[in-house]
């Protein structure tokens, strides 16, 4: 009688692309029985972009725990097709991030960051598990480390050159590292809308936790800052900027929160290509060097162009989020729906004419003799 090893059956490999191969095939099978999986975009992405392996499955995982997915999100400044010119979220992998707001303004990724757990921020819009998504620039153990950043191409959109009313600047963010680099402070963003520097803005981190706001303004800078120790580092903010052109007023949200600004000395360093009019998330533009940049992850970015955003408009954002256990038990709730209500009055009786009619009786005998006598009865209508 012959004897075999069980293991020869199917015997694991340690063939490193076979052990790639059954884990994606694994984790594909998941998303796939998954009814409320979200639809992944670039999908081909994922893997041509040179993305590891932990990262292609982490990916999976964490979208294979979304819900609600039929129904998008969107908060009070939801894509309008008039203001909302740009609005970016670091959800995706690929090359691109698609702009959502309407306007085209995709950004494009540069570099190797990784998608990660957005905790604790919550957008309110997930029954479990994952309860928001952030991308990594500029992790100490990326091979393309102080390489990583988002640049938008250059559009009217865009720039503060022609503003007639003002511009809104929204970014949700989490810093991880407050030290200067190479004698720079961490630059969140930076555009500049022409070879002389006429036009331009540049936002950042200085170590002392100030937050910087330079606006140039046909060339003239307007530059703000908050108190020291306003930004800290592993924590998530919701940052808002308004430009308002009259007055030339800069204002700093933070966490709903309109925060008292001084005015700064600070020098803006702009970049040193003035040949490129991209917008710059998470460094300084084009020919800086490796000075500047954000070392930590981004979860959107707006730009409200032609309109300055009012601390009431604010607290709609920072508040307006989902929350599964404000809704009673038994009951629904419907998105991007609204309606109002009220009380009807009811018309005075004296409003009212009545109009009657009555019947006949008779009486009717069918064919085997039987008779049926209809009874005579009185209709009344009312109009108001």
């Amino acid at each position: 009688m012959s004897q075999f090893s069980i293991r020869n059956i199917r015997e694991i490999s340690n063939d490193p692309l076979t052990k790639f191969t059954n884990q994606i095939a694994k984790k594909l099978a998941k998303f796939t029985n998954k009814q409320e999986t979200d639809k992944l975009e670039n999908k081909e992405d994922i893997y041509s972009n040179g993305q590891d392996i932990d990262t292609v499955v982490k990916f999976h995982s964490l979208n294979s725990t979304k819900s609600f997915t039929s129904t998008p999100y969107y908060p009070p400044t939801e894509p309008d097709l008039d203001k909302v010119r740009v609005w970016l979220r670091g959800d995706n992998l690929g090359n691109t991030l698609n702009d959502i707001s309407g306007f085209d303004n995709h950004g494009t990724l540069v570099g190797d960051p990784l998608i990660t757990d957005g905790a604790p921020f919550d957008y309110g819009i997930n029954t479990g598990g994952v309860k928001s998504l952030a991308l990594t620039f500029n992790r100490p153990t990326s091979d393309l480390e102080n390489a990583e950043y988002i640049k938008i191409p250059d559009s009217s959109d865009l720039q503060i050159a022609g503003l007639s009313t003002g511009i809104s600047y929204f970014l949700r963010f989490r810093i991880k590292s407050l030290s200067t680099q190479g004698g720079q402070a961490r630059t969140l963003l930076e555009k500049i809308d022409d070879t002389l520097i006429v036009d331009a803005v540049i936002v950042k981190v200085q170590s002392d936790g100030k937050l910087i706001v330079i606006i140039k303004d046909s060339g003239t800078e307007y530059k703000k800052e908050t108190a020291t120790s306003t930004i800290t580092t592993n924590t998530v903010y919701d940052l808002w900027i308004t430009y308002d052109i009259s007055g030339n007023i800069i204002h700093v949200y933070i966490n709903n929160v309109d925060k008292t600004l001084s005015d700064s000395s600070d020098t803006p360093n702009y970049q040193t290509d003035v040949s490129d009019y991209s917008l710059n998330i998470f460094r300084r533009g084009p020919g800086s060097g490796t000075a500047g940049y954000t070392y930590g992850d981004l979860y959107d970015f707006e730009v409200l162009r032609e309109k300055v955003v009012s601390s009431t408009e604010v607290g709609y954002h920072y508040v307006n989020k989902w929350t599964l256990a404000n809704i009673a038990f038994g009951q629904v709730m419907i998105s991007n729906h609204w309606s109002a209500y009220s009380t009807p009055t009811s018309p005075a009786s004296s409003s009212f004419s009545s109009t009657s009619f009555t019947t006949p009786s008779f009486t009717t005998t069918t064919s085997i003799g039987i008779s049926y006598t209809s009874t005579s009865y009185t209709s009344t209508s009312y109009t108001a």
